[in-house]
């Protein structure tokens, strides 16, 4: 069933630009999401601490992940010997 649903997306292998795109595709959803969480977890009423303190930290964790899937695969760019 994996390789149906690859084959979907994917009906060729793809090329490292295309592997690029998904990745940074990734990366900007993640960090994106991260600023969203962490902006209302900011704007959260009093009454809603809790909550909020929660949202903040998923908020700090997706940015945090965004950032790193970013950085992790530039500097795998930058390392391989084309």
């Amino acid at each position: 069933m994996p390789s149906t649903i690859m084959v979907w997306f994917f009906p060729k292998k793809p090329t490292p630009s295309e592997y690029a795109v998904l990745v940074w595709f990734v990366c900007a959803a993640f960090v994106i999401l991260g600023i969203v969480a962490l902006v209302i977890g900011f704007r959260a009423p009093a009454d809603k601490h809790d909550l909020a303190v929660a949202l903040e930290s998923r908020g700090a964790w997706s940015l945090g992940i965004g950032i790193a899937v970013g950085a992790g695969y530039w500097l795998y760019r930058r390392l391989i010997d084309y």
